[in-house]
């Protein structure tokens, strides 16, 4: 059996100092918060997909300024999922909404997080003290 592992991406935004996170509404970690991100498409490339994943989940356009990491821990994700992540900035001055896979949208401190999926909370961690 071939294992097909897909590529995700996870976008770290920080708005007034804090991380702008999701509560997911379905399995993988139902309830949990998680940056915005998702699967890449056939067409496009992890960058373009941190963008378009964060404008369908939390209806921000963003600007990808840096390249954080990449997040391949086999438990990370029970899919398997590999996540290419990004801190992105805001282009514009409007306000986060809950989308697609949102429960609603949120900003916490980066130094008091609430229970977070996959492994974004070591994200986050790494996107900020670089």
């Amino acid at each position: 059996m071939v294992e097909v592992r897909a590529l995700t991406t996870d976008a770290v935004i920080v708005l007034d100092g804090e991380v702008l996170l999701l509560e997911r509404d379905h399995p993988p970690f139902d309830g949990y918060w998680v940056l915005p991100g998702g699967v890449v498409e056939r067409d496009e490339t992890a960058r373009e997909a941190c963008v378009r994943e964060t404008r369908e989940e939390v209806g921000l356009d963003v600007t990808v300024e840096e390249f954080v990491g990449l997040y391949d821990d086999p438990d990370r994700d029970e899919r398997g999922n590999v996540s290419a992540a990004y801190r992105c900035t805001p282009a514009t001055d409007d306000p986060p909404v809950p989308r697609e896979e949102a429960r609603q949208v949120a900003t916490f401190d980066p130094t008091d997080l609430p229970g977070m999926g996959f492994d974004n909370e070591r994200i986050v961690t790494d996107a900020l003290h670089e």
